[in-house]
């Protein structure tokens, strides 16, 4: 759609498009001219959830923890049960008050309140008739009392306990229903609408109430935040609690086995006599090695002695020894002296041989004793001196010493042997001890280790206990303000919203009905559609009131009609003088007659003789019917009513002779014609000279039958059909077996052509318009120079 075509569509509608948002508007000033006034207020609750302060010196900030701890919070704050709390509580003050307060409840919502609670309710308000003299309230006594000085602490919250047991109780109670059903203020619906928000990145959310009395307002807010600090806080600490007490439990545990554990090891340090296992067993082991050593020593030394004193011994059996040589000396020396007395006395005597072998063997006995002699001298002064040459007299004292000094480390040696078993009962004790001691200490260790744990994550659990603390110490930084002013109304806005709403549904109902607008329209559309060449087109014959030439605009198409019709006529290479035109239509009422009487009207005016031949089943259109002009001159719309008084629509018989016109019957010689004089032979009236054109109008083809062999011995053959209507499957079937008959002789015209289509045949139609709109119009066409001369 074009931008001048979108204007046009515009101004077509315009008293539409402006009459309904107007009425609209008017309808909804009339449904808010008794507007309902809401009140408005709103707190603050610091968190410190981003930068409270915290026991956890090295505790950095996390953006998606804090994110996430927010979320928490605001759930917490929409839930069920927080809402539930607050409408009861909010129940429970309105319920134990006397009168109305301003302050808590308006007059008119006290009275309202009155009617609508059933007499059993009050059955669950605690009444004790004593003065709370504690305070009002728990946790923003100092900011906002959420209730009155008439009513008990004690009993406003005996009441809500009642109320809330009955709420519980089943889905049937009074209370029950109050909360799940529409009230405005105990409702769950209507405490949702406190509406919870961060406030940009910082501590601070913001709680938001807007309802119908001021006091409920401000009440309803104070016991939310109530309800909300004491909800978050028993929520963090319980969590935190629950911790610390299994810690304390488990340190219990852990600090009674550590207990058990070390009494073992006092047992058995005391059983075993140790002190200090350690420093003892070293003691014992350097101790016990000084003592191999000296052991080893003296062994060392007792084996020198013994050696020595052996020695000894060995020098004094030498002695008898020396006795014996002495002996055998003086023995061998008394022999050799008597041998050599002997042998003197034979050398005396004589030198008989025999006599000498004696001597001989004399001398040789003596040489032998001498021998033995210097053998035994020498062995006597071999054993009076030692090898060293210390006299022998000098062994037998230092023997004497050597044996007692023997007899002395033999002693020592004993006693260390004494020892030295001790220290071996004493080594099979410790060792044993050790491994057992070793693996004590072990469970000791592990125990402690245990204990220290278990302790260390108490301290944690404690350390997270104050800091939950802090962190769910909610503070009503900014109470809720009790509102005097109502919230503006947004009657205007609304009223403004609809106004527009209208406009934009009316336009675009208006381009819905334009875009789905399926009907043949004008030619262009049609063309589309039928897809056969157009003769023309002519306009809807509708009462202008003056604003068109409606005449001279439909003489100008059917002008422009015949000139095409010559020009196709002329194309046609004819073989006879009488050109025959064959009129159709698809359906009933698309206007062939008239187009059929104009086009004929035209050639006779032309000079040319005509005769139109019409079926005698013709109907002709009531001259009373139309529709009712007063709802389209009221929306701006034109005139409906078709203008009978318009020469196009004037009775055939004012402007054609009776020779000009015939009918026929449609039966068996209708189907069977295959020219126009089969259909004009029951006619006397008519001229049987040739005329020059002859017009023949056709049933509609979609209920009738049509002459195959007249249409295709037509010149022309010339489908009618109107432009508000649709182009229906059925229509092109038929319009497919016309063009089958005559595919070069076939064309349309669109009848009924709404007057703004015609000017894409006839160019700007002639009107009244001011200079403003034809400026305007120009500049939407984009044409800025019309009125230049070349």
């Amino acid at each position: 759609m074009k931008l001048i075509e979108f204007i046009k569509l515009i101004l077509k509608h315009k008293v539409a498009l402006i009459a309904i948002p107007l009425l609209a508007g008017i309808l909804a000033i009339l449904l808010t001219s008794n507007p309902k006034h809401s009140y408005y207020s709103k707190t603050n609750l610091f968190t410190g959830l981003a930068t409270g302060s915290s026991v956890e010196m090295d505790k950095s900030f996390n953006y998606f923890a804090t994110n996430i701890a927010f979320d928490n919070l605001i759930n917490i704050i929409n839930s069920r049960e927080t809402h539930e709390e607050v409408a009861i509580r909010l129940l429970a003050q309105h319920l134990m008050l006397k009168e109305p307060d301003n302050k808590f409840i308006s007059d008119k919502t006290f009275e309202l309140l009155k009617e609508d609670m059933p007499k059993d309710i009050y059955n669950y308000v605690a009444k004790s008739n004593i003065p709370d003299t504690t305070g009002l309230n728990f946790e923003i006594e100092d900011v906002v009392n959420t209730l009155p000085e008439s009513i008990n602490k004690a009993d406003y919250e005996q009441t809500v306990n009642n109320l809330m047991k009955l709420m519980k109780k089943d889905n049937t109670n009074f209370v029950y229903s109050l909360l799940n059903f529409e009230h405005p203020y105990y409702s769950l619906e209507a405490i949702s609408k406190i509406k919870a928000v961060r406030i940009s990145n910082s501590d601070l959310i913001e709680l938001s109430y807007e309802t119908e009395d001021p006091g409920v307002c401000q009440q309803t807010l104070a016991i939310f935040n109530e309800v909300c600090i004491k909800k978050y806080k028993n929520l963090k600490e319980n969590g935190s609690d629950a911790v610390i007490k299994y810690f304390e439990s488990q340190l219990l545990q852990s600090e009674n086995k550590l207990k058990t554990i070390e009494d073992q090891l006092l047992k058995f340090n005391q059983d075993n006599s140790i002190i200090n296992y350690y420093e003892q067993s070293k003691a014992v082991a350097n101790v016990k090695e000084d003592m191999d050593v000296e052991y080893n020593k003296k062994r060392a030394e007792l084996a020198g002695y013994e050696a020595s004193a052996k020695k000894l011994e060995k020098k004094l059996e030498i002695q008898e020894l020396v006795q014996d040589k002495s002996n055998r000396v003086l023995e061998n020396k008394k022999r050799l002296g008597e041998l050599n007395y002997e042998l003197a006395i034979l050398e005396t005597k004589t030198n008989d041989s025999k006599k000498t072998a004696d001597i001989e063997k004399l001398k040789n006995q003596a040489t032998k004793l001498q021998e033995e002699i210097k053998t035994g001298v020498a062995q006597l002064y071999s054993f009076q001196n030692s090898v060293e040459g210390v006299p022998s007299s000098k062994v037998l004292p230092e023997w004497v010493d050597k044996i007692v000094e023997a007899e002395n480390i033999k002693a020592k040696l004993d006693v260390m042997s004494k020892r030295n078993l001790e220290f071996q009962q004493q080594y099979a004790k410790y060792a044993p001890a050790g491994a057992i001691l070793k693996k004590i200490e072990r469970q000791i260790n592990v125990a402690e280790q245990e204990y220290l744990e278990i302790l260390h994550g108490l301290n944690l659990a404690k350390l997270k206990f104050q800091d939950t603390q802090l962190s769910s110490n909610l503070k009503a930084v900014d109470p809720p303000y009790f509102p005097l002013k109502p919230i503006p109304s947004k009657r205007k806005i609304v009223i403004i919203a609809i106004v527009i709403l209208s406009f934009i549904l009316v336009l675009a109902s208006i381009l819905i009905m334009e875009f789905f607008d399926k009907t043949l329209k004008n030619i262009t559309v049609a063309n589309e559609k039928l897809k056969i060449p157009a003769l023309g087109m002519l306009a809807k014959v509708f009462k202008t009131n003056e604003t068109f030439d409606l005449f001279g605009i439909q003489d100008r198409l059917m002008e422009l009609i015949m000139q095409n019709l010559n020009h196709v006529l002329k194309t046609q290479k004819a073989t006879g003088t009488t050109k025959i035109i064959t009129i159709f239509s698809t359906q009933k009422e698309e206007g062939k007659t008239i187009i059929a009487n104009n086009i004929a009207r035209k050639l006779i005016q032309s000079g040319k003789s005509v005769i139109v031949l019409n079926h005698s089943t013709i109907v002709k259109p009531k001259l009373n019917s139309g529709k009712s002009p007063k709802l389209n001159l009221l929306l701006g719309y034109q005139d409906p009513r078709i203008d009978y008084d318009h020469p196009f629509l004037d009775e055939p018989n004012n402007y054609l002779e009776s020779s000009c016109m015939a009918t026929y019957e449609v039966n068996g010689a209708f189907f069977n014609a295959k020219s126009y004089k089969d259909l004009t032979l029951s006619e006397p009236n008519v001229s049987q000279k040739e005329p020059d054109y002859v017009i023949i109008e056709l049933p509609n083809i979609l209920d009738t039958n049509y002459p195959a062999d007249l249409i295709v011995a037509s010149d022309l053959v010339l489908l009618v059909c109107r432009s508000n209507r649709l182009w229906s499957k059925a229509d092109e079937n038929l319009l497919n077996n016309i063009k089958e008959l005559s595919p070069y002789k076939l064309q349309y015209i669109i009848n009924g052509v709404a007057i703004d289509e015609v000017e894409s045949l006839l160019g700007e139609l002639p009107k009244k318009r001011s200079i403003a709109r034809r400026k305007i119009k120009n500049l939407l066409r984009f044409q800025f120079h019309l009125k230049n001369h070349i």
